[in-house]
Parts: C-alpha cells; structure tokens; sequence
C-alpha cells in the first residue's frame, strides 16, 4: 500500500513513555503516524527505530517545540503544505517543570507548553480535519484543583510549578470545550483524556526526595501502557463515533463539574488564545 493509502494520526511528545506506545499501538492498528518531537538525540533514535521497523510509507516526523509560537507556525505550514487529512490528532506532549520558566514571547512555561501551544497547533490544523476526525488531548486530574488568574499567562510573582501546571490544564480544558463546541458541527469531535498518574519522568520532584519516592510511589503508579489506554480508546474505538466535548479515564467518560463548565475565566482565556492566534 502507498502511503496516502493508510489513515494518518499525529502524536506530540511521540518519543516519551505514553507516546512510543501510542505510536507504535496506532501504527499496528493500520495508520500511518507522524511522530512530533522536539529535536534530541534520544527522539531522533526513536524516530530512525520506529523507520526501520515500519517503513517510510508509515511513519512521518514533524519537529516542533510547543514554547515557541514560530516553532508551531512553522511545524503548521509544513504540515498543511504536504499533507491533505488529518484523520487522528493526539496532543500528548507536556510538562511539570522544576524551576521558574518563560518562554521568549514572555508566558510562563506551562501556560505555553500545556495549553496554548497544543491548542494553537490544533487549531491552525483545521483546514486538515475532515467530519470523522478526531482530537485527543491530555489533561489531569489537577485541573479540578486549578484556578486562572487575571494575568493569565503570564509569570506569577510567587512561583509554584504545581499550581502553574494546575493552572494550565485548566485552561487547556477550557479551550477543549470551546473547539468541541465550534467544530461539532463539522463532524470533529475533540475529547480529552486524563491518563492518571504514569510512571514516566514528568512526575520527579527533582528533590531529595525522588529515591524514596522511587521506592514507595512508582510500584503503584500505572504504567505508560496504562496511562495510552484511554487516549488509544478515544481515537479509535467506533463507540466514540460522533462523541465530543468529553473527559476521559479509564475509557469511561467523567462528570466535569459545572463551576468548570461555566468558568468565570473561559471567556477571558478564549479572548486571549484568538487574540494570540490572529497575530500569527
């Protein structure tokens, strides 16, 4: 078969723990994916493996760092200018940072990595995704505990990377709900999934503590296997046909709380990504 022949997924944070299994998983289902990655030697080596054992006519690269606005518009045009569909969009790459971080534009990590970026990505693809294709995207559990201030996204005075990561997966959720309700209509369904808590290195502390948390905390925790389960579910399964503007775990759908459905802060949070949109 030649390439165009296979339907196509995009998985961000393809080299991680959950995104060499959601690759590979989605490759053996029939797609044809394309890995995104920040450049590295270790995502380079992933990506040469992934060649040789699947072929050119199966898996594609695109590189692209989500905390740079030109590094996305790049990876965008790039994009729309070789490819004709989108059938699978699983933004899975994130982060929890251990220090204070701004990007160049001047927006705190988090807010940039976790949120803005992948939604921009997203919606700058929408000339891509056709009725029947599908978006993941990787929230968690924390959002219920997030809360966005005024000066979203920007740097707070007082850092604390756990209620900077909260406050972006909140944020990223609610511009969830805002394209699943934009795009329903056109037949794309945007659905988010919270893979738990994965035994992957985005959970060190990078403090004293790590070995013990190694010894004590790891042997419970899922494993990436277990924490693609449900992003696989929602790309694939044909339940989820037509099915949007959900919040996934364990392949079962949660009851988001109406004090997030109706978040004060949507609006301003909505205004400010078209507003960062339009400039591009």
């Amino acid at each position: 078969m030649k390439a165009n022949d296979f339907p196509v997924a995009l998985v961000t944070g393809a080299n991680g723990g959950i995104g060499r299994i959601l690759c590979t998983t989605l490759i053996q289902s029939g797609y044809r994916v394309i890995l995104s990655f920040r450049k590295s030697d270790r995502s380079l080596a992933f990506y040469n493996q992934m060649l040789q054992e699947y072929g050119r006519e199966r898996v594609g690269s695109l590189e692209m760092d989500l905390s740079s606005v030109t590094s996305i518009k790049k990876a965008t045009q790039h994009l729309l200018q070789k490819e004709t569909r989108l059938d699978v969009l699983i933004n899975n790459a994130g982060m929890l940072g251990n220090k204070r971080e701004n990007t160049k534009e001047g927006y705190e990590m988090h807010n940039m990595v976790n949120c803005l970026g992948p939604t921009l990505f997203t919606y700058m693809l929408r000339p891509l995704l056709k009725p029947g294709s599908r978006v993941v995207t990787t929230v968690s559990v924390v959002l219920y505990y997030g809360s966005i201030p005024d000066f979203f996204p920007y740097p707070p005075i007082r850092y604390n990377r756990f209620r900077q990561y909260a406050c972006s997966k909140l944020a990223l959720t609610l511009l969830c709900l805002r394209l699943s309700e934009l795009w329903e209509k056109d037949g794309i369904t945007v659905n988010m999934v919270d893979p738990g808590v994965v035994d992957t290195p985005i959970i060190n502390i990078h403090k004293w503590i790590d070995p013990l948390a190694d010894v004590l905390f790891r042997p419970l925790i899922r494993t990436p296997e277990q924490g693609a389960a449900t992003s696989l579910y929602l790309a694939t399964h044909t339940a989820l046909e037509g099915v949007t503007g959900g919040i996934y775990k364990d392949m079962t759908v949660c009851n988001l709380p109406e004090r997030i459905r109706s978040y004060q802060q949507a609006d301003n949070v909505w205004r400010f990504f078209l507003d960062l949109h339009s400039k591009q």
